[in-house]
């Protein structure tokens, strides 16, 4: 999300909460999943990380030209995000017992984006589409 905002020069404040204030505060209580992040623009407040890459994609033309595009955006973000969860179970639970297998299976991980890559336009452009003007999909694996 960070990096969506410097890229289209947008400014934002943003509020690190201590485990503390999340803990014994209210603003667990104030997100709609009880978790973070929280993005508000004005009144209008999200809570999930890919919701709100979405919107802001939407909100900074960045999400595709038509249906299609957003969607093969979509997967490709939700696939991004499996291999984030994976990642996630490695590091918290199975780093020790994990690690090997994890590191064996990253090319099978990475093949589908590659292939959904050699799709367009021989891999010579982006995931979707043919310009910068495209970031959020570009940065998907960063994020």
């Amino acid at each position: 999300m960070r990096m969506l905002m410097a890229d289209q020069g947008q400014t934002w404040k943003e509020e690190v909460i201590s485990k503390d204030e999340w803990t014994n505060g209210n603003m667990r209580d104030s997100c709609a999943f009880g978790q973070l992040p929280k993005f508000s623009d004005g009144d209008f407040v999200l809570v999930q990380s890919n919701t709100i890459l979405r919107y802001l994609g939407r909100q900074h033309n960045l999400y595709g030209k038509g249906v299609k595009e957003a969607t093969l955006i979509d997967m490709v973000n939700d696939g991004a995000e499996d291999l984030r969860v994976k990642y996630g179970i490695l590091i918290f639970k199975e780093y020790e017992t994990g690690k090997e297998a994890f590191i064996k299976s990253i090319p099978a991980e990475l093949k589908p984006f590659e292939d959904i890559l050699a799709k367009n336009n021989g891999g010579k452009d982006f995931l979707v589409g043919n310009k910068v003007e495209n970031p959020i999909i570009t940065r998907v694996g960063v994020m």
